[in-house]
């Protein structure tokens, strides 16, 4: 540690340049790692966070559940064959105007029973109470909707906005909720717990459901590789690096070895220098994709917290470290009695 500080401190500029290239990198994977959350949550956050662990489809459906349908008599039958509490679920994508304007607004329409466990908390307004009233998300506000707003589906359904929920989109649309007894078929029947279906049916994992939203996993494949690349791109940085300065200081290398200090002594004194230049780019890094995620638009699919900044800073440190271990070997090659000669000359 002491070693690693004392050259830390006496090539500072150096490392200070180091740093800003892999504080620089580990800021753009934090913001497409936001980036990445953001569009998941765009696009699936109303299925992330139903009440309700695993969905039964029509087997033909292959997992996408805009494909499944199934009609209603069938749905009651496998909600009495389920041992947990399960309901109904429709998906519709529809347009919608508002009051009888000309605007046209894109949303979905999650349509379950009344007595259904799917209707998200209410953050205002109230639950609906009536088949002609829904539950919308609040960034219909952006809209300009309002509670007691009417949304005409159509030329003959209209509904009024009775309440607000919040996080609860669908293929880049907001959803608005409605409870009702007379669907003629569903797309899919949530469980709470395992579900149980027969050969006409399929049962998945809610999770495993949203690589069946269309573009979901092209998008979040796209933005992973992104990530990938520049965690590469981090341990080559930093593994060029420390390559480069254990070459320039193969002599004082040797020196210490011809003093006493041992390969686990040198070799610490690298690993610490890799470690806390990477905590520090980490911790700089943190504070810039805040910062500018408080700049970016509200309606911007971008969602950045410690939970999404954690699992991200453990890779880069892991990384940057592996990236450095292609310096040890020269560490441990050196020859005190080659490093003095060296000097001497």
């Amino acid at each position: 540690m002491f070693l690693a500080i004392r050259e830390l401190l006496f090539a500072k500029t150096k490392y200070i340049l180091i740093g800003l290239i892999t504080t620089l990198t580990v800021s753009l994977i934090f913001i497409v790692s936001g980036l990445a959350e953001g569009l998941s949550a765009d696009n699936a956050s109303s299925i992330q966070g139903l009440t309700a662990d695993s969905l039964v489809l029509e087997a033909e459906a292959e997992g996408e559940l805009g494909s499944s349908f199934i009609p209603m008599h069938q749905a009651k039958e496998i909600i009495n064959d389920q041992e947990q509490e399960a309901n109904t679920l429709s998906i519709q994508m529809m347009n919608a105007t508002v009051g009888g304007g000309d605007k046209q607004i894109s949303l979905a329409l999650f349509a379950t029973e009344r007595d259904g466990m799917l209707i998200p908390e209410v953050t205002e307004g109230r639950s609906p109470k009536q088949e002609n009233e829904v539950l919308a998300d609040e960034s219909l506000k952006q809209d300009g909707i309002q509670l007691g707003d009417e949304l005409q589906l159509g030329e003959e359904t209209t509904y009024v906005v009775a309440g607000f929920t919040t996080e609860q989109r669908y293929s880049h649309t907001p959803v608005v909720f409605v409870k009702s007894d007379d669907l003629e078929q569903v797309n899919a029947v949530a469980v709470k717990g395992e579900s149980v279906a027969d050969g006409a049916y399929s049962t998945i994992p809610k999770m495993d459901a949203l690589h069946g939203i269309p573009s979901y996993s092209q998008e979040q494949a796209s933005l992973n590789m992104m990530i990938i690349f520049l965690y590469v791109i981090t341990a080559f940085v930093l593994a060029v690096f420390f390559y480069v300065m254990t070459l320039q200081k193969r002599d004082q290398f040797g020196v210490l070895k011809a003093l006493g200090a041992n390969n686990k002594y040198l070799i610490s004194g690298l690993i610490t220098q890799v470690i806390l230049l990477s905590i520090v780019s980490v911790g700089i890094a943190t504070a810039i994709s805040f910062g500018l995620g408080a700049l970016f638009p509200a309606d911007m699919p971008f969602i950045l917290n410690m939970a999404t900044i954690v699992q991200p800073a453990i890779i880069i440190i892991v990384v940057s470290v592996l990236g450095a271990v292609v310096s040890l070997y020269q560490v441990i090659q050196i020859d005190p009695l080659e490093a003095i000669e060296g000097v001497a000359t």
